[in-house]
């Protein structure tokens, strides 16, 4: 993939069309037409049509262009956005997945592929994760930063568009196909040890007696698999104790300032992943005045996962205690296995038209339906060490010397004798979730028909109906009174490694063993049904309309407009009262007037200068607004979250300024921009002690709430500068660079139950770089990129600021070499996370304390592509 960096777009026509549903608006006459597409044949060439689609674009975007399928290691569409100025990409389990828009989260940034809205294919909100989309299916992504009046509202980062691939671009019939193998540096130490690999081609062609109809297929299908070992500590991560040796919270006036952590918690993760994708356009265009598409997309995913887990915490007071050590006579340790299986699913169809019914009148429309599924069942199991007498067994020494704590048991072989350790439960949860949506766009245009003065009006009209259900039956089983289950019965030995190279997990639960074992006594066992607490239903209208003119005078170019939305929502859930679901209904709407203001100013052939006044929202995620509460138990504290029926939408007002000079094959550009937002949303996360009335008795609950913030402001500049340095002598003409850097100030203020707090922006890094290095040598090119992903903000908690978690900053390096066998085919390698960079996250005072730190290790691969 190759990166136009800076403050970009596509032609004024084309920016509208891609990400409001008009994928076959025609441009202005003084567009070329020929840029619809970019299509290219290397690095270099790519870098040459993304700077020159820059060039005549309006609004404030980036695009990330293909450059032969799959030639990056960037797979799905998420990592190729983390080369985007302004993009930060929130990763799961090691890998990119949902972007965050200059501060924004994904939940409150629109997807769409060809300008057809996307479902959410989230648990409870409205973001895209963008794992499920192959990139291999785009011609290009679009972000689109300064949305224009005509485009959907409920995008304050912006709108993420996937334009996939046209057969009347390239004219002819092309075939292009790339398979490859991988391999992971960690793998096997868990569970599966399957073959990676990546298989995808992308067909077309032009038929009928005048070429006047055009199809595209394409299809992807991979498979990864992977180990994650993880070392982290609880949520409030770490704690102080009294001058007696009594804990209290971090910070708290009886504290005696020494961080301890409040446990050690050990994972090894195996994650077993397959994608495959399908997608085919069909176009008609039987005149230069009647154009016609439809199309549909199927993706899904599958994530099989095991999770292991070992887990020692402190019971009582400590003794002995240094600045840096101490001792607990008492402890408590516990085995864990959670075995989550998900399956996401995406289904997209679309049909537009285009009518030039005047000589200056143009209508316009779509209709587009979007179906998104997921499906997880997950079992959880877990054994304990007693909390009677026997607890002495287990206490520990600690040494907090390195950033990595050392807990060490006093009796080894006691913690690690399986006997010692007695069932606690065994849960089996099945989710499901589904969202639907239609809609119907409508659009008139009329222009003069001028070229130096051009003048446009434009109005139109969407309707969106959605619907969201949410339904999960749990069922727990525990032992009836008299009857013992230890762990001994169905253990089996951890994986050999050390994580990081210093802690051991093991022993582990064997989940067959486990399953058969609780088949066989299922008689002595008592079943807890839970299969309404968490289920919801939302339906959400959304009617919207709006004017916009579109001006030009000379180096002039003005758009101005209008848009009006009224969202209409219904929700049904249940709360719990008293061990008691009660149904809970609720009803309300609201509107937005939204007007927006786009200037450009040709100052010479190379200067263009660019202005925006935007105004947008945020929408609620669909379980936010709901009344019901829920409890999920896979974590080492039961986690209760609650709905706000409350939640009012954010309200945004952004400003842009961008300065871009085109260089001979270059471009150097500088985007400022400023938002406010009000009513930000948040999760507010509270500890609190309390019973849930599931038999475990009075325990530390987790409570997360999302709640309006008082207000929230984004300052930020985008400076980029991509060059191909074809003026110097060979060999050293086929270097080229591209580099682009975003800086943020962010400022986010909320209500506690400690008063008002100030912070930085929620999930937003300060810092965003990326660079990257390609040089092409006859039939041989190489590219090297480095991305660095600043830290920032994760969990805000209600009553112990110093529970407040964050990201450490990130650097990570990836490489490739093609080398052109033919005119043909292209064998190539690629290796993912060169510099072997895991995660870290931070907690307590100074941000200088472990909460969470995960390896991912190096990936490579090995292919071949054809293009034909």
């Amino acid at each position: 993939m190759l990166l136009a960096a800076g403050s970009l777009a596509l032609p004024e026509a084309m920016a509208q069309q891609s990400t409001a549903g008009q994928q076959m608006q025609e441009e202005p006459a003084s567009t070329p037409t020929e840029l619809d597409t970019v299509i290219v044949t290397g690095q270099r060439q790519a870098q040459r049509e993304a700077i020159q689609t820059k060039r005549e674009t309006f609004a404030v975007s980036d695009v990330v262009a293909s450059d032969d399928i799959g030639k990056l290691p960037d797979h799905n569409t998420a990592a190729a956005l983390q080369r985007v100025p302004g993009v930060a990409v929130w990763e799961d389990q090691g890998e990119p997945r949902e972007p965050i828009i200059r501060g924004l989260t994904s939940t409150y940034n629109r997807t769409t592929i060809d300008g057809a809205l996307v479902s959410s294919v989230s648990e409870e909100g409205r973001n895209v994760p963008l794992d499920i989309v192959p990139s291999v299916m785009a011609d290009r992504i679009e972000v689109i930063k300064t949305v224009t009046p005509d485009q959907d509202a409920n995008a304050i980062g912006g709108i993420i568009n996937i334009v996939t691939r046209s057969a009347f671009s390239t004219g002819q019939p092309f075939l292009d196909a790339t398979g490859s193998l991988g391999f992971a540096e960690q793998h096997g130490d868990v569970r599966n040890d399957k073959q990676p690999y990546r298989v995808n081609f992308a067909a077309g062609r032009l038929f009928g007696a005048d070429d006047q109809f055009g199809i595209v297929v394409s299809a992807s299908d991979e498979q990864l698999d992977y180990d994650i070992p993880q070392v982290e500590s609880a949520s409030p991560s770490v704690r102080e104790y009294t001058a007696a040796g009594a804990p209290v919270d971090s910070g708290s006036a009886l504290g005696n300032g020494i961080q301890v952590p409040t446990q050690r918690r050990l994972f090894w993760y195996n994650n077993t992943k397959n994608r495959s994708g399908l997608n085919a356009k069909l176009e008609w265009r039987p005149n230069p005045d009647f154009r016609w598409d439809t199309s549909a997309a199927y993706n899904t995913m599958e994530d099989d996962e095991e999770r292991i887990e070992n887990r020692l915490e402190p019971i009582g007071n400590v003794a002995n205690q240094t600045a840096t050590s101490g001792d607990f006579a008492s402890g408590r340790q516990f085995i864990q296995l959670n075995l989550p299986d998900t399956e996401r699913s995406i289904w997209l169809g679309r049909s537009a038209v285009e009518w030039t019914a005047a000589e200056r009148l143009k209508v316009s429309g779509d209709v587009i339906y979007s179906r998104a599924e997921l499906d997880q069942t997950t079992t959880a199991i877990e054994f304990r060490t007693p909390t009677g007498t026997r607890a002495r067994d287990f206490g520990f020494s600690y040494d907090t010397s390195d950033f990595y704590p050392i807990f060490t048991p006093y009796d080894q072989a006691a913690a690690r004798d399986p006997a010692n350790y007695r069932f606690q439960q065994y849960r089996d949860t099945q989710l499901d979730s589904i969202e639907e949506s239609q809609q119907a766009r409508l659009d008139l245009e009329y222009d003069n028909g001028g070229l130096e003065n051009f003048f446009k009006l434009k109005f139109g009209g969407v309707a969106r109906f959605t619907d969201r259900e949410l339904d999960q039956d749990r069922i727990t089983y525990s032992t009836r009174s008299g009857f013992n289950w230890t762990l001994d019965s169905v253990s089996r030995a951890g994986p050999d490694k050390l994580i990081k190279g210093r802690y051991l997990l093991s022993p582990r639960i064997d989940y067959r063993a486990a399953n058969d074992f609780l088949n066989a006594n299922i008689g002595n066992f008592n079943a807890a049904l839970d299969n309404i607490g968490s289920d919801f239903t939302v339906s959400e209208d959304v009617y919207a309309g709006y004017g916009q003119a579109t001006i030009k005078r000379g180096p002039f170019t003005v758009i101005a407009g209008m848009r009006y939305e009224r969202t209409e929502v219904d929700t049904d859930s249940t709360r719990a009262s008293d061990d008691v679901y009660l149904p809970v209904s609720d009803s309300g709407s609201y509107h937005n007037w939204l007007p927006g203001l786009h200037l450009r100013y040709d100052a010479t052939d190379n200067l263009v200068l660019r202005a925006a006044w935007t105004n947008t929202i945020g929408r609620p995620d669909f379980a936010d607004i709901t009344a019901n509460s829920s409890i999920n138990f896979d974590g080492s504290v039961a986690v209760l979250t609650r709905g706000n029926p409350s939640l009012k939408p954010r309200e945004s007002e952004g400003f842009d300024l961008s300065l871009e000079y085109y260089l001979d094959e270059g471009l150097v550009a500088l985007g400022l921009f400023r938002k406010r937002i009000d009513n930000e949303i948040f999760t507010l996360t509270s500890n609190v002690e309390m019973d849930l009335g599931i038999g475990r008795g009075v325990e530390m609950v987790q409570v997360q709430q999302p709640m309006n913030a008082q207000s929230a402001k984004i300052t930020g500049a985008e400076v980029a500068w991509q060059q191909t340095l074809s003026f110097l002598p060979a060999p050293f003409d086929g270097l080229g660079f591209n580099l682009n850097a975003t800086f943020l100030d962010t400022e986010f203020a909320f209500i506690t139950s400690a008063g008002l707090r100030e912070t930085g922006l929620y999930m937003q890094p300060d810092v965003i770089t990326n660079a990257a290095l390609f040089y092409q040598y006859g039939p041989v090119e190489f590219r090297v990129s480095h991305n660095y992903l600043g830290g920032f903000l994760e969990t805000i908690n209600d009553t112990i600021p110093n529970a407040d978690q964050y990201w450490k900053g990130r650097h990570t390096y990836d490489a490739s070499v093609d080398w052109q066998l033919s005119d043909r085919l292209t064998v190539f390698v690629q290796g993912q996370n060169l510099s072997d960079t895991g995660r870290r996250e931070v907690t307590g005072p100074g941000k200088q304390y472990l909460q969470e730190s995960a390896d991912y290790g190096r990936t490579y691969w090995v292919g071949l592509s054809g293009h034909f």
